[in-house]
Order: structure tokens, then C-alpha cells, then sequence
């Protein structure tokens, strides 16, 4: 029976489930462990991240270097060729200058010749003007370039032939080589000449390993085989 004025509560009947308490506590506590294991290793992936980007950072900067270090090797190498190319041009300029200051000492002699009283040792005033050697890329091969003029006055033609030899020595002893012999340009011991004022030659040659040239015989005939050579000399070898 209720008592007047007081409070009433409803009563209700509450199974009693351990089992099911347990569970809940197994939940949270697996919850608890996945969300502390998660956060570790998105701590460890985040460091990872940070590592790797270190990294590549260092990467990017050791390529870089390397690239550096590339561009300088390209420039100081060709620094190097254009250096070697200059020198080279050098060399060029001073051999063609010293094969002109010889052909115009060769030039002055015969004028000098020609203007002596009774000097008949050059009737037509054949020269030799500029001659030059190259060395080509393969070993004992060279190109050669002669200028053959003729310094007189007088309008006629001149024809004749050329006997050139290349002077040395050879095993130790003293050799003449025939430029017909070392070069496949020419068939026969002499060349040709025939020109009213002058007559550039130029060719190839093959000297023999052995064979350390000194200078270059030169040596001009008349067409007419009663007269004898016009001229000789002696050209000192340009290399």
C-alpha cells in the first residue's frame, strides 16, 4: 500500500550479464590498441616521408653537382681544343710566314742576278717561290706545295721540267728520294712545267718510316736539251 505524499519510483528487473560486460571492456581496450598501433605507425610513416624527401633532397642536390661538374669538364675541355686549335693556327701562320720571307730572299737573289753586268747564271729569272710541307694524320705522309715563277721581264714562255728531290738520311746514311718515287701522283722522274709567269705544284707524299728528311733538292731544266739546267737549289725542309 503507498504511503500518501511520498514519491513513487518504477521498479524494473535488470538481467545480470557478465559475459556481455566483458565484451565491452575486450572492445574498448581493442579500440584503445588499434588507435595506439595506428598512431605508431603513422608516426614511423611520417618520419619515412620526412626521410625519403631528406633524401631525394640530397639526391637532387648530388645530381646536380654531378651536372656542375659535367658543364665545367665540357667547358675546360673545349677551352682545351680551342687553345690546341690556336696554337695549331699559330704554328700555320709562322710556317707560311717563314716560307714567304724565304721566297722573297729567293725573289731578291735572282732580281740580283738579273741586274748584274754579265750575269748569265739565270737567263730567264726562274725562282722558287712559296713552298710548304704539311704532315698528314698518317705517319710519314705529307702534302706538299711549290711554287715554281718566273721573275724575268721577258714575255716568252717557259718550258722545262722540274727534278725534285727529297734529301735525308736513312739508316743512319745520307739519301736522296725522288718525289716520283714516294709519291703515287707522278710516273715519271721529272715534272712538267709550262707557264708564262709562274706554275704552282702541289701534291701527296709517303716517306719511309726510317727516313728523317733535311731539305729539298730542286732542280729546273730547259726544254731545249742543248742548255743546261737554269737553275738549282736547295729549299730547307718547313717542318
Amino acid at each position: 500500500m503507498a504511503v500518501k505524499g511520498s514519491i513513487h519510483h518504477s521498479m524494473r528487473i535488470v538481467p545480470h550479464r557478465p559475459i556481455v560486460q566483458i565484451l565491452r571492456y575486450v572492445a574498448l581496450f581493442t579500440v584503445f590498441v588499434v588507435c595506439v598501433v595506428a598512431s605508431y605507425y603513422a608516426g614511423i610513416y611520417r618520419i619515412q616521408k620526412h626521410h625519403d624527401s631528406m633524401g631525394s633532397e640530397k639526391a637532387q642536390q648530388h645530381l646536380q653537382a654531378l651536372n656542375d661538374t659535367a658543364q665545367e669538364l665540357i667547358k675546360l675541355r673545349t677551352n682545351a681544343d680551342v687553345d690546341r686549335q690556336t696554337i695549331e693556327d699559330m704554328r700555320q701562320l709562322t710556317m707560311t710566314q717563314k716560307a714567304q720571307m724565304a721566297a722573297f730572299e729567293r725573289d731578291l737573289r735572282v732580281y740580283k742576278e738579273l741586274l748584274s753586268p754579265g750575269a748569265k747564271t739565270n737567263p730567264l729569272g726562274v725562282s722558287f717561290g712559296l713552298f710548304s710541307v704539311f704532315a698528314l694524320p698518317e705517319k710519314g705522309r705529307f702534302k706538299y706545295k711549290l711554287t715554281v715563277q718566273k721573275l724575268s721581264a721577258k714575255e716568252t714562255d717557259f718550258s722545262g721540267a722540274l727534278d725534285f728531290r727529297i734529301v735525308g738520311e736513312q739508316a743512319g746514311k745520307s739519301a736522296s728520294l725522288p718525289l716520283y718515287q714516294v709519291s703515287d701522283q707522278l710516273t715519271s722522274p721529272t715534272i712538267p712545267l709550262d707557264f708564262k709567269y709562274f706554275q704552282t705544284l702541289e701534291g701527296e707524299f709517303q716517306l719511309p718510316l726510317d727516313f728523317a728528311p733535311q731539305n729539298v733538292q730542286l732542280i729546273v731544266k730547259s726544254g731545249d736539251k742543248k742548255s743546261l739546267p737554269i737553275v738549282e737549289s736547295q729549299l730547307e725542309w718547313p717542318i
